[in-house]
Parts: C-alpha cells; structure tokens; sequence
C-alpha cells in the first residue's frame, strides 16, 4: 500500500551525506545546507527516524573524537601539544591562574565575613532579620542557577522513547 502524503525531504542517501560531513567536522547547518534542506529538517527527521539520530549522535562524537586522538598523538612527542592538552583538560591544575581572581571557597569566606559584619554594625533587630532573610535568598537563588548551569540537558527524543516504552 502506498504511503499517502509528501515524501520525506531526507532520503536515505542525504541521510548518510549529512552523517559524513558531520563526522568530518562540518556544523549541522553546512550539511544541511549541502543536502538541500535546512537545519530544522535534519533534526525533525533525527527525532522522527532512531537510526538516523544514532547515526547523527556518532557522527558528532566522531568529529570530536577524531582531533583529541590526533592531540594526543601529538602530546607524545611535541612538550606544547601536552601543555596544551593540560591545561584545557584539567584547568584548575595546569592552566594560568589569574593572581586577581577569586576562587569560589575565597568567595563563600569573603561573603560569611560581609554577613558577619552586617549583624554586628546592624542595631535594629527587625532590619537585621530582614537583611539576614534577603541574604538567604540570595544564596538560594544563586545556588539553584549554579545546579542548573551545570545540569545536562536531557534529550526530548529519549525522553519520549522512554515514556512510551
């Protein structure tokens, strides 16, 4: 039986061209581009078709992958190349540390002694308790976007497959 509507913008051909340029390290939209279609066509079909998306998955960690083996490689007989690789992959460690910058255990202390002395210099029992309550919620606040920068992203295409599972 013949499928009734417009035929899918990617075939199969376009499919594997689009996971090869991506592989070899083209963005999403260069190999859109390249194919005929735009962006959001190629990911319609990733969350549509679950082999293409595996395929596209791959393919990006392939175009990253492919450069860290040969910075590796590189490590072993050029000194730069293993600086380098250091300092992007441990930089609390090996990077250039600013002699300026504050780091965030300074800052919690930095912070304590600010509270410390609002509540000796604040008389005012009322005033001291709202700026004590304010101060609190910032520290709250701040916490919450710091958990939520560092949150992964969920994938809403495993998501679904695992809410219909």
């Amino acid at each position: 039986m013949a499928k009734i509507g417009r035929p899918r913008a990617l075939c199969d051909t376009k499919r594997r061209e689009v996971c090869t340029l991506v592989s070899a390290g083209c963005d999403m939209a260069e190999a859109a581009r390249y194919v005929g279609c735009t962006v959001r066509t190629v990911r319609r079909e990733a969350l549509r078709n679950e082999d293409f998306h595996d395929s596209l998955r791959r393919a990006e960690l392939s175009a990253q992958l492919d450069p860290l083996h040969t910075l590796r490689k590189a490590a072993k007989n050029h000194w730069r190349a293993a600086a380098w690789l250091l300092e992007r992959t441990n930089p609390d460690r090996y990077a250039r540390q600013d002699p300026y910058a504050i780091r965030p255990e300074q800052h919690e202390d930095i912070m304590l002694q600010v509270v410390d002395l609002l509540m000796d210099e604040i008389t005012d029992n009322e005033i001291r308790t709202r700026i004590y309550h304010r101060l609190l919620m910032l520290k709250h606040n701040a916490s919450q976007e710091a958990s939520a920068a560092t949150r992964p992203r969920r994938d809403p295409k495993r998501s679904k497959r695992m809410l219909s599972a």
